[in-house]
Parts: structure tokens; C-alpha cells; sequence
């Protein structure tokens, strides 16, 4: 059988002349839900291949299958009875909503997580980063939490695979921490040579320091000279009420300020990195309550450089990249 190494070369694609990550493919598979394969390899082998590339690649199956994190569904009414016994017997768990419980992550590493050099500092974002409970070894959690969750995601099975790492199953979420947007490094084993440039991407920080790449931002088009503003978005109701936390990117530096503009009017104002980083780029971001319709960057001397409206989309990865 191939090395993780090798497995993770092939799940990337081709890297091109300069040996750089086909960061398209990357940036697809980073925000779907991450499925075993039941029937072609065993369980801890699929999980590490799963975990090559980003949360979400479906071992033996469609890179694109499985669920967007992008769009949040509205939770359910109530708890699960899994999750009404988190609340009453898991310290720190707390009801953020109708139908979810958060708790706070154990002091065990998850599995399978790829660590990820970066160039500069990130920058925390305004929600933290939240994860399954199956993202973790068992050993993590009680045994009836894990138990509980692993059935639920079991019950999934299509006969192609079931999800992992999951929280919409039972309403059951883990807070790993803080998310980071941060100008990563490509990895070796995604065919890099050294000599590429960084590229915009969400990190949470390791027990250690080092950090963790979580997913890219499913396109750096935004990157090229002259190319319009992107932003990328993802609602959730952790807070309660629905959120929508975006990141948005336009080529050049002379972006000083933003505004986020709901679409029930609600105004935000955004962070700038302008040159600090990507370098050479803009990043922006910020989160508005309820969803989001617009972001308007302006330039030091308050004159508008884009009024960006969000276009419709379908839903799912559809509704990533807008």
C-alpha cells in the first residue's frame, strides 16, 4: 500500500512545474464533512488518508461528496438525548442554542490533524473553531459520549461510507479554540519544493505553538493582479442566533477599512491585513449577525475600491465562494 506521503500527492493532484500544490483541489476538500470508507480500507488507515488533504475527502470515493460546513441548517428544537446528557454530566458543557451543546475540548490532541508551517503571524478570527467528537481518540471522552456519537455516525452509512467528526447528529460540539486566518506554507508531502509562496488559509494553534491546517478558502483567484474581491463565508448558530463569519480577499494593499453589511442593514466594520498577511494582498474579515449581503472596501482616503454583493448560490460548496 501506498505511504500516507505518496497518498496525500495523489489526493492534492498535480503540483506543476514549480512543484506547488494544486490548491484548488485543496481548497475543495477543505470544508466538507469527513467520511470513511467502510468497505475498502480499515478504520484507522482511512481515517489518516481522510486526514491528508483537509476534513472531508470520502477514502475510496467522490472528493466532492459529503456536507459544507458553509451553510448552517437551523439546529434542532430540542437536544438529543446524547446531548441533554452532555449538559448534565460534562463539565463546562453549556446550551448555546435549541438543539446544540457545547463543550470544551479535551487536553488530548486530535487525530490525524496536519501541522502547517506559516509565514508571519496569523491573525484570530472572531469564532472559534469547533469540531466532532470523534475528532479525537476515544480515550478523550467518556465511553458513552463516544460511543453515542460513533453510532449516530455509523447510521449514516450509505454503503459507501458514514461521516466522521460530526456534531449536526447529535448537537454535540467540542471547542477546539481559536481560529486563525494565517498565509500557509505548501507542505512536501503535497509535492512542494520550498520555493512557493504562501497562500491564505484557516489554522487553529497546536498545544505546542505550531499550527494546524484546518482549510483553505476554496480558490485564490482574488490573489492575481486586477481580479475582483471574493469573500468566503460560514454561518452558524453557536452564538445562539445566526451568524455569518467571512473572510474576503482583493489583490494589492491599498484597502484601509471595510464594512460587512447584513442583510437586514446591520453594519459591521471589518479588520484590515493589507500587506501584512499575504503578502502584496488585502484580507479582511469580521462577522454581522443573521447573513450577510455585502462588503465594501474603502481606501485611506475613504473612497470605495469595491461595493461587493454577494451573489446567490445553491447552497453547500456552492455557497462558500461568494
Amino acid at each position: 500500500m501506498s505511504s500516507i506521503e505518496e497518498l496525500e500527492r495523489d489526493l492534492a493532484g498535480p503540483g506543476g512545474p514549480t512543484g506547488r500544490p494544486d490548491l484548488a483541489a485543496i481548497h475543495r476538500l477543505g470544508r466538507r464533512r469527513r467520511r470513511i470508507r467502510t468497505a475498502a480500507v480499515g478504520g484507522a488507515a482511512a481515517l489518516s488518508v481522510a486526514a491528508a488533504v483537509g476534513i472531508g475527502v470520502t477514502v475510496g470515493g467522490d472528493p466532492g461528496s459529503g456536507d459544507s460546513l458553509a451553510a448552517a441548517d437551523a439546529p434542532p428544537d430540542h437536544l438529543s438525548p446524547l446531548a441533554q446528557r452532555v449538559l448534565s454530566d460534562v463539565p463546562g458543557a453549556v446550551q448555546v442554542n435549541s438543539g446544540q451543546v457545547v463543550i470544551p475540548a479535551p487536553d488530548v490532541d486530535r487525530q490525524f490533524t496536519q501541522r502547517i508551517d506559516v509565514e508571519g503571524r496569523p491573525v484570530r478570527l472572531p469564532r472559534d473553531y469547533y469540531a466532532g467528537v470523534t475528532s479525537w481518540p476515544a480515550r478523550a471522552f467518556p465511553a458513552w459520549l463516544y460511543d453515542g456519537t460513533q453510532a449516530a455516525e455509523q447510521a449514516e452509512d450509505d454503503g459507501s461510507g458514514y461521516p466522521v467528526g460530526t456534531s449536526d447528529l447529535t448537537g454535540v460540539l467540542v471547542d477546539a479554540g481559536g481560529r486563525y486566518l494565517g498565509c500557509a506554507l505548501p507542505r512536501k508531502a503535497w509535492g512542494a519544493d520550498g520555493g512557493e509562496s504562501c497562500f491564505p488559509a484557516i489554522l487553529t494553534q497546536r498545544p505546542d505553538g505550531g499550527w494546524t491546517y484546518e482549510y483553505g478558502l476554496g480558490t485564490d483567484r482574488f490573489l492575481q493582479p486586477g481580479a475582483p474581491m471574493e469573500v468566503f463565508s460560514e454561518e452558524s448558530y453557536v452564538s445562539g442566533d445566526l451568524t455569518t463569519l467571512a473572510v474576503a480577499g482583493i489583490d494589492g494593499t491599498s484597502v484601509a477599512s471595510v464594512q460587512l453589511v447584513a442583510t437586514d442593514g446591520t453594519v459591521v466594520d471589518g479588520t484590515v491585513e493589507a500587506g501584512t498577511l499575504v503578502p502584496g494582498e488585502s484580507m479582511f474579515f469580521g462577522e454581522v449577525p443573521g447573513e450577510l449581503a455585502r462588503v465594501v472596501a474603502y481606501d485611506a482616503q475613504g473612497d470605495v475600491i469595491e461595493d461587493h454583493r454577494l451573489r446567490d448560490c445553491t447552497g453547500g460548496a456552492d455557497c462558500e465562494v461568494r
